[in-house]
């Protein structure tokens, strides 16, 4: 009985082993032949027409959205400011994403201050944007790391 165990453990250490070495071998043949060129989050989002796209639709959800579009009606008052609004956020989106847009806007602090905007109401702006995320079949690594994004900046829009 003992040296049976011991065979098979000898027979399941060799397979294991040279299941490994094989593995190994064929990742040195095919690293070669593969090239993986990994997109910008901005070119996920569809370059600046795509991140133009969900700008749009994420301010027309803020807009809706009972909890925060007190913060979003004065914008609209003056069609002007509010064009120059959405082309900021667009640009800081193109710029924080990869898409190499100059971003000429106030920083997170600035542009929030005097607004006191709580922790609720900037949950409730993220859900906003991974809704327009979702609804436009990003992927979730992309839809993962904008979402980083976004709160690696939440100490810089509550409570300005």
């Amino acid at each position: 009985m003992k040296t049976t165990n011991y065979l098979l453990l000898f027979v399941f250490a060799i397979t294991l082993l040279s299941c490994k070495t094989e593995v190994k071998k064929e990742l040195t043949e095919t690293q070669d032949e593969v090239t993986v060129v990994e997109k910008t989050i901005y070119e996920k989002l569809g370059g600046a027409e795509g991140i133009s796209g969900a700008v749009d639709q994420i301010v027309a959800r803020h807009l809706e959205n009972e909890d925060i579009k007190h913060y979003f009606l004065p914008l609209t008052e003056n069609s002007e400011y509010f064009e120059q609004f959405k082309q900021h956020v667009k640009d800081f989106l193109g710029a924080g994403t990869g898409g190499g847009t100059e971003y000429t806007g106030r920083d997170m602090t600035g542009a929030h201050k005097g607004l006191n905007i709580s922790e609720a109401d900037f949950l409730s702006g993220i859900d906003d944007i991974l809704f327009v995320l979702d609804a436009n079949k990003v992927d979730r690594v992309s839809r993962n790391e904008l979402l980083a994004t976004l709160y690696s900046m939440k100490d810089a829009v509550i409570k300005q």
